[in-house]
């Protein structure tokens, strides 16, 4: 068997996980509750989420490679703030390092109003000044006003621009469907947040509403174009070593056999949805083996994976180098593989030079 045939044999991923219900059950309560205005609720809930996991997390782990966007101190501030306990609202807004996967308003614009709340409730009311006794004139009884309800104002294009936000998310999940990726952790979390996003948009009451709804979208898209099928096979990459006609072929698997291991981990990582781990590993191997162009792609899909979660321009930077040396090492015909890498990522591949 041949070195490149032998380590493809290696490259099968599974993966399982279980938890049992822990902080994030509460997060996720906690989190309904705010969409629901059950402010005391999310209070009780994210104090018991805080509880279990004091710190806040962009990508925090739940179980195996399930991962959520973790602000708890951020609605518990919202809620104080809806409850009229401003100083304990400035205090969680002051510490939270931003909202959740429910955008409800900029940490900017809620601690200025606690903190116009907090003033006010602080000041104490002036003495009514006493009026100049006047003659007595009698009016005839004015005609009472029909009050009209206040409308929200919800503008028109942002609204449709919420419907084609939507519709593009949809369209990426059934991509994910189609290439068998629904069971994976990505398309779950996509789907989820789809769903609470098309709910919410009947019954978008602002502008706030819509922006809020187009954020999720674009998540749930984002994380579409990421899943893969969890058990799908990937590339052998070709190891830089020509082998000796003389020497018998278990030599060869015996030269290559840590480099087979760290391999295997390194894609099991990557296609269970451990970016961090899975950049790490192909880092180290890209030192071993600087001269295989599958290695660097599969290092710059990992750290374009990092970026689209975290937003960190500095995973896109490094994405785009590790691309750029993939394409200085092997001819790419058609660009990287539809089966092993998203549409975003390939995307990415190939717009670099």
């Amino acid at each position: 068997m041949t070195p490149v045939r032998t380590l493809a044999a290696f490259l099968l991923v599974a993966f399982a996980a279980t938890a049992q219900a822990s902080w994030y059950d509460d997060y996720d309560e906690g989190l309904a509750a705010a969409r629901a205005g059950n402010w005391s609720v999310v209070v009780s809930k994210m104090t018991s989420a805080i509880k279990g996991r004091p710190n806040e997390d962009s990508k925090a782990r739940t179980y195996g490679s399930i991962f959520i966007n973790y602000h708890p101190y951020y609605y518990r501030g919202v809620a104080y703030l809806n409850l009229g306990r401003y100083q304990q609202a400035i205090d969680d807004l002051e510490y939270t390092k931003g909202p959740g996967p429910e955008n409800l308003g900029s940490i900017g614009e809620l601690l200025a109003r606690a903190k116009r709340q907090l003033a006010a409730a602080s000041t104490p009311e002036p003495e009514p000044v006493r009026p100049e006794p006047r003659p007595v004139v009698t009016q005839p009884a004015p005609a009472p006003v029909q009050q009209q309800p206040a409308v929200p104002q919800i503008d028109p294009v942002l609204r449709q621009r919420a419907m084609s936000t939507l519709g593009a998310a949809k369209q990426k999940l059934d991509a994910a469907q189609q290439r068998r990726a629904a069971a994976s952790p990505q398309y779950t979390r996509a789907k989820s947040i789809y769903d609470d996003a098309s709910l919410r948009i009947g019954s978008a009451k602002s502008n706030d509403d819509l922006n809020a709804i187009i954020g999720m979208a674009e998540n749930a898209g984002d994380l579409a174009e990421l899943a893969m099928p969890p058990s799908a096979p990937t590339p052998a990459p070709a190891i830089a070593t020509a082998p000796t006609p003389t020497k018998p072929s278990i030599v060869t698997d015996v030269v290559l056999d840590d480099y087979k291991r760290q391999l295997r981990r390194a894609l099991q990582n990557y296609f269970n949805g451990d970016f961090d781990e899975a950049t790490r590993d192909f880092s180290e191997l890209t030192r071993k083996l600087p001269d295989n162009g599958w290695i660097w792609a599969f290092l710059g899909a990992s750290q374009y994976s990092q970026y689209a979660f975290e937003a960190e321009e500095s995973y896109r930077t490094k994405a785009l180098q590790s691309f750029r040396k993939a394409k200085t090492l092997r001819s790419w015909k058609g660009g990287l593989p539809e089966k092993y890498f998203s549409r975003r990522i390939r995307r990415a591949f190939n717009g670099q030079g």
